[in-house]
């Protein structure tokens, strides 16, 4: 090598570009990314039916209740739906809207739900900005001082 040349080194790929470090980084499962249901589960104990699996849904303001028993069985639909389970239900999105994982729209779209339900009634859908205080909601402006 002639005196006062540097020896040409290959360019590298940038850090990450690597197809296991690139495949690795990706979300392992980009669909549930983009799926816009919450959904909810723990395990109940009946002293007839024995232990079994609560899986809920919430998505565009309905609730799909589930229930299962066993590794191999079918998720079958949960009737009937008691008191408890709403309450663990909302216990359960109480805590996920500080972690911001619902937002509070969504908890209150909930709660409507719910409410909806006990009253054995269809909930009537919020209109755009319902979360929001209505004018005629608000105290009357002061008077001009003269």
């Amino acid at each position: 090598m002639p005196a006062g040349r540097r020896p040409v080194r290959k360019p590298q790929a940038p850090r990450g570009s690597h197809p296991v470090l690139r495949w690795r980084a990706r979300p392992a499962f980009p669909c549930l990314r983009l799926n816009m249901a919450m959904d909810f589960g723990w395990w109940l104990r009946d002293p007839e039916a024995g232990k079994f699996q609560v899986w809920v849904v919430f998505h565009g303001g309905e609730v799909t209740w589930r229930r299962k028993q066993g590794h191999h069985e079918p998720w079958e639909p949960l009737e009937p739906v008691t008191t408890e389970m709403w309450d663990r239900l909302l216990d359960e999105a109480a805590k996920r809207v500080p972690r911001r994982l619902m937002s509070p729209k969504q908890f209150d779209e909930l709660k409507r739900v719910r409410a909806a339900a006990e009253d054995a009634g269809t909930p009537k859908p919020l209109k755009r900005g319902a979360h929001l205080k209505r004018a005629r909601d608000l105290p009357p402006p002061a008077p001009p001082a003269s």
